[in-house]
């Protein structure tokens, strides 16, 4: 869009807005018409933006370094301030040293007028810095459209992208990405953190982004969100409202404190594999890092969270009931990304090393392929410190935004669950389908394998006619289960149930159907499918409907469907019969013989 053309901006009460009806911001449109107080021309837009061009380099989405011009407005907490102390406490991608000598040079204008060292900001004042950018290199998931009309585009936003520009980030976001590969400019409805992933809306217009943005503040909406947490996660309904506060906006730290913002949170455990446990998330307010910050407190932090699950900055407990002292947590939190790069519970970084060159002064150690940190390497034009690229702590956080929908069911959308939720469980969903296999075929039911699951550790399994009579998958293993243990009509609390095609809610036969056996336990919370049930044999199952109105998570994992499907309807095998019947043949002339 260019702001010189008075087609796509209208002068209204309040400011500029663009041809969507966005405001426009003050920084925005002074930076789009002036470079440190100079017109542009098109040279120097074009040189603003410089080598700013998307290399894909494997999982990673590049931007090459180009130049660029920082401009911001005073916020409240720098008032008053130091203008050298306030870019060396609020922007941690360059040291000290540099923006020293930033401002020294006369790179730093305010209002207009080159700055110095002794320059105070007001209220109101105009910082521009021209600078040459360096963006760290995000991931190259696709950004997925889930829905998209004239005035909303609803994603699936991947984790490691942050959505719009801010701090060493600006084309290597999803706004910027969306704009420039795929030509929508959209505004963010919704926040989403860099590493969380999951539904985001995005609007077209001013009328489209307000509408959303009040539902969201008015929490006329309901948000579902799955993690993948440390530990064995509680059973039943765990609700957390504890207040939370920013304690280092710096290196993103927030903590439980008395004196933070109301914040609820409802937990609600999907499985547990004998290592980590798949949590269901419904926030009922929206603070920063309010999930993350919420499952720490009770002790089951996300388990590959950079922040909150690092045993080096919060010690083994990390950070359960609130422990950690403010100010060393801060300072730990402030090398992560510099002198080491970030480590996580499920995935840790041994430090060590990082101890034993800790003050190299010729930086000789350098940590390339374990995730971002300094490079101790400058770049050749503006001697900024370089750093290495970003590993798997750096661009991927076990929190997914599930499903978004309106309090008054006008309206609702949802996301697939994410692979690291279902990667614990594929094992056992293949093991259904082995049991399945065992099944002989027939033209008048499907064949179908069952397994039950607690913490990790197989219960039973069950495939379909193993049991004498018309049996279903479902049935077999837990009538097994409980000849086994002698306990009717119930299995241990946490246990799940994988079967590879929908339970049943309806027998021809007359049976009971597997949903009622299901709810029958009272213990089966979640049941993991591999492909829907047809409707060859019983028109419109319902069995997924009353388990999730039963409060059962209901969790289908893609990629089996076909040879599910090919496994429950396999026919009688020819062979088979041919060799019953001779054998029937050999026994009868076996009697006559005798």
């Amino acid at each position: 869009m260019d702001p010189n053309n008075p087609a796509l901006y209208s002068s209204v009460k309040g400011g500029q807005r663009d041809e969507g009806g966005f405001r426009v911001k003050r920084q925005t449109i002074q930076a789009q018409n002036t470079i440190d107080g100079a017109e542009i021309s098109e040279t120097i837009k074009e040189d603003s933006a410089q080598g700013a061009r998307y290399v894909i380099d494997g999982n990673l989405r590049r931007v090459p370094p180009y130049y660029f011009t920082y401009l911001t407005f005073c916020k409240m907490r720098w008032r008053d301030r130091n203008l050298l102390e306030v870019f060396t406490s609020e922007f941690r991608d360059k040291d000290r040293d540099y923006y020293h000598e930033a401002i020294a040079t006369g790179q730093v204008m305010l209002n207009g007028k080159v700055a110095d060292l002794d320059t105070i900001v007001r209220n109101g004042d105009q910082i521009s810095h021209r600078t040459h950018k360096h963006e760290p290199p995000v991931t190259s998931r696709p950004i997925k459209i889930v829905y998209e009309d004239d005035e909303l585009v609803v994603i699936d936003k991947p984790s490691g992208i942050p959505v719009h520009p801010t701090g060493r980030y600006r084309f290597n976001t999803v706004v910027m990405v969306l704009k420039h590969e795929q030509g929508k400019y959209v505004h963010p409805c919704n926040r989403l953190d860099r590493l969380t992933s999951g539904l985001m809306f995005l609007a077209k217009s001013g009328k489209a982004a307000d509408k959303m943005g009040a539902q969201l503040r008015d929490r006329e909406v309901k948000k579902e969100y799955v993690a993948r947490v440390k530990g064995e996660f509680p059973l039943g309904t765990i609700v957390v409202e504890e207040p939370i506060a920013t304690v280092a906006p710096k290196v993103a730290l927030n903590r439980v404190k008395p004196d933070g913002k109301p914040a609820k949170t409802e937990f609600h455990r999907i499985s547990y594999d004998g290592e980590t446990s798949i949590v269901r998330c419904r926030p009922f307010t929206g603070r920063t890092h309010q999930i993350r910050v919420h499952l720490q407190y009770l002790g089951h932090p996300i388990a590959n969270d950079p922040i909150y699950s690092n045993v080096w900055v919060w010690g083994e407990e990390l950070g359960k009931d609130g422990a950690g002292d403010d100010a060393e947590l801060e300072a730990r939190l402030s090398e992560i990304g510099r002198s080491r790069p970030a480590s996580t519970w499920i995935s840790p970084v041994d430090y060590t090393p990082f101890e034993q060159h800790a003050g190299d002064a010729n930086g000789s150690f350098i940590p390339k392929g374990l995730g971002e940190a300094l490079a101790h390497e400058k770049c050749p034009d503006c001697k900024t410190d370089l750093y290495t690229d970003p590993g798997p702590n750096d661009l991927d956080l076990w929190l997914h935004a599930l499903t978004y929908s309106s309090i008054d069911q006008s309206w609702s959308y949802a996301t697939p669950y994410p692979e690291w939720a279902l990667a614990p469980n594929r094992k056992f969903m293949e093991m259904a389908m082995d049991e399945a296999r065992k099944c002989e075929g027939t033209t008048t039911a499907f064949s179908v394998g069952a397994v039950l699951v607690n913490n990790g550790k197989v219960l039973s399994t069950g495939y379909s006619r193993e049991l004498p009579g018309n049996t279903h998958a479902e049935q077999c293993a837990l009538e097994k289960y409980y000849k086994e243990t002698g306990v009717q009509g119930t299995v241990p609390p946490g246990t799940v149930i994988y079967t590879t095609m929908e339970p049943c809610s309806e027998r021809l036969s007359g049976n009971l159907p597997c949903v009622d056996r299901i709810l029958a336990t009272a213990n089966i919370k979640t049941v993991f499918v591999g492909v829907v049930e047809p409707d060859t044999f019983v028109a419109n199952n319902t069995g997924r409907s009353r388990l999730k109105t039963a409060g059962i998570e209901y969790v289908h994992i893609p990629g089996y469907e076909d040879e599910c499907l090919a496994i429950a309807t396999k026919k009688p095998d020819e062979e088979s019969k041919e060799l019953k019947e001779e054998s029937k043949e050999e026994s009868k002339e076996e009697l006559k013989g005798e």
